[in-house]
């Protein structure tokens, strides 16, 4: 990949997650681990139920000295009403899209570079587990489950 190319498609980038880096101060963490990504910790912000909708935000925050580049595949992303023995996937639009954080050029999956002390937002939406369902685990590929988050009812 050639040099203009490359600061095209990161000048690109930077404009699109602007208002996610933006967002990333923003609601305290209702759960927190490190991740599979040398240096990065994942912190759920947001696990909420609106209508037929479970919105879930994530900060990606970069804890190293180094900058990480980190892959997440949405086919690998889906939230497990234990209780209730159902999994459920990021939800998709008309056009099959996934409806969540991404880039255009990636539809299925959110990549993106974390510099050593900055952080990304990542949000998804998911089908709603039942109402009488009041907790879940996110599953964010191969990083630890969060288990039994509380769903917090809009």
């Amino acid at each position: 990949m050639n040099a203009l190319f490359r600061f095209a498609l990161a000048a690109l980038a930077a404009s699109l997650l602007a208002p996610a880096a933006a967002a990333q101060g923003s609601g305290a963490a209702l759960a927190s681990q490190d991740s599979n990504w040398s240096g990065v910790v994942i912190e759920v912000t947001e696990f909420r139920r609106k209508g037929n909708t479970l919105s879930v935000k994530t900060r990606l925050r970069n804890t190293g000295a180094e900058a990480v580049e980190v892959d997440v595949r949405y086919g690998d992303v889906y939230v497990l009403d234990t209780a209730g023995g159902k999994r459920y996937d990021v939800l998709r639009d008309d056009k099959g899209a996934v409806i969540a954080a991404h880039l255009p050029s990636w539809p299925e999956r959110w990549y993106g570079t974390i510099e050593p002390g900055a952080a990304m937002t990542l949000w998804m939406k998911f089908p709603a587990p039942p109402a009488d369902t009041t907790e879940a685990t996110l599953v964010i590929g191969t990083n630890a489950p969060f288990e039994d988050l509380p769903i917090e009812d809009a």
